[in-house]
């Protein structure tokens, strides 16, 4: 299978950006969202979301989320709102049926957050991120990119509501991402070569502010920090990217972490990898132990363990312990 043939597999019209927060702009203007509008979203999402609603002049309405990334409340008690946004963490699907239900009874649209779930199918079969009319991808999040995302629609009218497409323009949102995949498909000692200059990218950016990752502000929830046009050569990067091997990559790195954690009292966030689950990494509670011991393995594979997401201010306040504590071991 090549990305062309996957593209035809999910149907529909598709539209490419830079960001999977431009592509959620587009989703949202597709929608009909404007301003003074409400927008439904969960307790447990990047803060960087709200930076899509901000450039609508949007403003966003909560739904609360239980240890499952389920929600946790019925459907009926959710507010009102013109779209509603359903999420398959970390590459697993949301089960679509509440949010179908209240889509039905608010008149609201329904769009379906697959920023994690490029190449997931669910127990069906059919591809996250198709399942709904409009659902959204950041490629850049499953391929080592420069930048990359996507939006879908399906045909009942909302197609027909999307913007112009946006030629590829510059070296991208993150250049040095694309720098480190040249770096890891080197004949000889990719992978090492690759680490090597990450850990002393991190070790310069530590010597100059203090921390090894880029660091999070509230400006995160207003601003959109890349222009939408993905970088020059994105169209060249996918049509050269094998799919079927990075379906088979990251199950299999599922595979190995899950034995190596159950081996160590190290519980999954989900009980079982179905089988078209592509996971975008391995998500999992542990105490600090347990972190330390994951974090040992990942960094002897190249991985990172990383805490997701960064909270809103809004709500930061109020979700569950249960749900701070997830951590990853981030398969990119």
């Amino acid at each position: 299978m090549t990305f062309e043939q996957w593209r035809q597999q999910a149907g529909g019209t598709v539209r490419f950006f830079s960001l999977g927060r431009h592509a959620l702009v587009e989703a949202l203007k597709v929608a009909g969202v404007g301003p003074g509008d409400a927008v439904l979203l969960p307790e447990f999402i990047c803060r960087d979301v709200l930076a899509s609603l901000h450039a609508l002049g949007a403003r966003p309405v909560w739904y609360a989320v239980n240890e499952s990334l389920a929600p946790a409340v019925q459907q009926d008690a959710w507010p009102a709102a013109r779209a509603v946004v359903a999420v398959n963490y970390f590459g697993f699907p949301q089960r679509l049926a509440p949010f179908r239900a209240y889509a039905a009874r608010t008149g609201a649209v329904l769009v379906e957050d697959n920023a994690h779930g490029f190449l997931s199918r669910d127990d069906h079969g059919q591809w996250l991120g198709t399942r709904t009319e409009i659902g959204i991808f950041s490629l850049r999040k499953s391929l080592l990119l420069a930048d990359g995302a996507m939006i879908r629609c399906g045909m009942n009218g909302f197609a027909d509501r999307l913007s112009a497409p946006l030629a590829e323009h510059g070296g991208g949102y993150a250049p040095a991402v694309a720098v480190k995949a040249r770096l890891r498909r080197l004949p000889v000692g990719g992978p090492q070569v690759a680490k090597a200059a990450t850990t002393a990218i991190r070790l310069l950016r530590q010597w100059r502010s203090g921390s090894s990752v880029l660091g999070d502000d509230a400006e995160a929830e207003r601003v959109i920090p890349a222009p939408a046009a993905p970088h020059l050569g994105l169209q060249r990067e996918l049509a050269a990217f094998d799919p079927e091997a990075e379906i088979a990559r990251r199950r299999t790195a599922y595979a190995d972490v899950e034995a190596f954690a159950r081996r160590h009292g190290i519980r999954p966030l989900f009980p079982a990898l179905g089988d078209a689950t592509v996971p975008y990494g391995f998500a999992f509670r542990a105490d600090d132990a347990g972190r330390q011991t994951m974090q040992g393995w990942a960094a002897r594979r190249g991985f990172d363990v990383i805490s997701w997401p960064a909270l809103p201010d809004e709500i930061a306040g109020r979700v569950a312990d249960a749900l701070r504590d997830i951590r990853l071991v981030n398969f990119l």
